[in-house]
C-alpha cells in the first residue's frame, strides 16, 4: 500500500514554500486523489507512526518555523508547508491560479484577434474610398509661370486628368519632366484634395541675347543659356562678344567673360531701375548701350551701373524724353560726370 500524504510529507518538513517544486506538488496532488482520504484500517495499524510522524512534523516545524513576527507578516514572507491540509491548499492554490492564468491569456488572444480583425476591416475601407473616383484629378492649378502658358507646363509635365490624385499622380515624374527645361529653376508640386493638382514653378527670367552668327542665344541673368533663337527674341541684345561654348541649360562661355559678368550685372541694375536697353555694343572698353536706334549711352559698365543704381541716368532719359530729344549720345564717366551731346558718337 502506497504510504500516505503525511508520510511524503517527511520529505519537506522543514523546507521552505519556494523549495518545493511545481512537479513534486503535481505528484502529490495525484497520489492525494488516488488515496482520497487516509485510509481508517491504515491509521489503525501504523497509529504509533501516525503519532511518532505527527510529533516529529510538529517538532521540526517548532524548529524550523521561524516565529511570527510584524516584520514577517509586513514583509509578506511565506510560511512553511508542514500538514497534509497546507500542502493541500497549496496545491490547489496553484492549480487555480493556473486555470485562471490560462483563462486570460485565452481572452487576451480572443481580444487581440477582434482587434486586429475590426483594424483591418478600417483599413481596407480607408483604403478603398481612397482609391475611389471621388479622389480622381479634375483640374490643375499652375503658378508662377510667365514665359510659358498653363497649357504649356501641363504638356510638359505629362499631367494627366482622370487618374487617382493620392496613389496614381506622379509627383516625381511631374517634376522630372519640367526638370528638363532650362527656364524652370524650381519646381513644386503638390495635392490640392480632393480632385486639384497644384504645379508651381519658378521661372528664369530672359535678360538678354548674344548675337550668334545669323540667331541669338538667349540667357539670363546669370548667363544660363534658356534657349536658341532664330528671331529677335525681344531682349536686350548682346553684341561683340565671341562665344566658345553654348550647350541649353548650362552657363555660355565666351573669350570676353570680364565683360559679359559686368555686362550681365549692368542688366540687372537696369531691370531693378526701370530701364531698357535695346542693344548693347561690348567690342570695346567703352560699352554703347542703346536706349534706342539713334540715342546711346557710353562708358564702362561700371560707371552706367552705378549711375543706374542712383537713379540719375533715369532722369536724363526722361527730361530727354519729355523734350523729344530721341537723337544722340550720353556719357557717363567717374566722379559722377555726364554729359549729352546731339551727335551720335562713334
Amino acid at each position: 500500500m502506497k504510504k500516505g500524504l503525511l508520510g511524503k510529507l517527511k520529505a519537506f518538513k522543514g523546507k521552505k514554500r519556494e523549495d518545493v517544486s511545481d512537479d513534486a506538488l503535481e505528484v502529490l496532488e495525484e497520489e492525494h486523489k488516488e488515496d482520497g482520504t487516509i485510509d481508517a484500517e491504515a491509521q489503525a495499524e501504523n497509529s504509533d507512526e501516525a503519532e511518532e510522524e505527527t510529533e516529529v512534523s510538529e517538532s521540526a516545524k517548532a524548529e524550523t518555523e521561524p516565529e511570527p513576527s510584524e516584520n514577517a507578516s509586513e514583509n509578506g514572507e511565506k510560511k512553511q508547508i508542514t500538514t497534509e491540509e497546507e500542502l493541500d491548499e497549496e496545491i490547489y492554490r496553484r492549480i487555480a491560479l493556473k486555470h485562471v492564468e490560462r483563462q486570460r491569456k485565452k481572452h487576451r488572444k480572443k481580444h487581440y484577434f477582434l482587434r486586429f480583425v475590426v483594424l483591418l476591416c478600417i483599413g481596407t475601407g480607408v483604403f478603398l474610398f481612397l482609391k475611389s473616383n471621388y479622389f480622381n484629378i479634375k483640374s490643375f492649378s499652375v503658378e508662377g509661370n510667365s514665359y510659358y502658358t498653363d497649357a504649356e507646363v501641363i504638356s510638359m509635365a505629362k499631367a494627366k486628368k482622370g487618374v487617382n490624385l493620392i496613389f496614381d499622380a506622379g509627383l516625381s515624374d511631374i517634376k522630372k519632366n519640367l526638370k528638363g527645361n532650362p527656364y524652370f529653376e524650381d519646381i513644386y508640386v503638390k495635392r490640392s484634395l480632393p480632385d486639384k493638382l497644384i504645379i508651381s514653378v519658378k521661372e528664369r527670367r530672359q535678360t538678354a541675347a548674344i548675337v550668334y552668327g545669323e540667331s541669338f542665344v538667349v540667357i539670363d541673368e546669370d548667363g544660363t543659356v534658356l534657349r536658341k533663337a532664330t528671331v529677335d527674341p525681344q531682349v536686350t541684345l548682346l553684341t561683340g562678344l565671341t562665344i566658345s561654348k553654348m550647350n541649353i541649360g548650362e552657363k555660355v562661355e565666351v573669350e570676353e567673360s570680364d565683360a559679359l559678368k559686368m555686362t550681365l550685372r549692368m542688366l540687372s541694375a537696369m531691370n531693378k531701375g526701370d530701364l531698357f536697353f535695346k542693344k548693347i555694343d561690348v567690342s570695346k572698353v567703352l560699352i554703347r548701350a542703346y536706349i534706342y536706334d539713334t540715342l546711346s549711352v557710353k562708358g564702362t559698365p561700371k560707371e552706367l551701373m552705378q549711375t543706374i543704381q542712383r537713379g540719375e541716368l533715369q532722369k536724363v532719359v526722361n527730361n530727354l524724353f519729355n523734350d523729344k530729344i530721341n537723337r544722340g549720345t550720353i556719357k557717363v564717366g567717374g566722379s559722377d560726370y555726364m554729359s549729352f551731346t546731339p551727335e551720335i558718337d562713334a
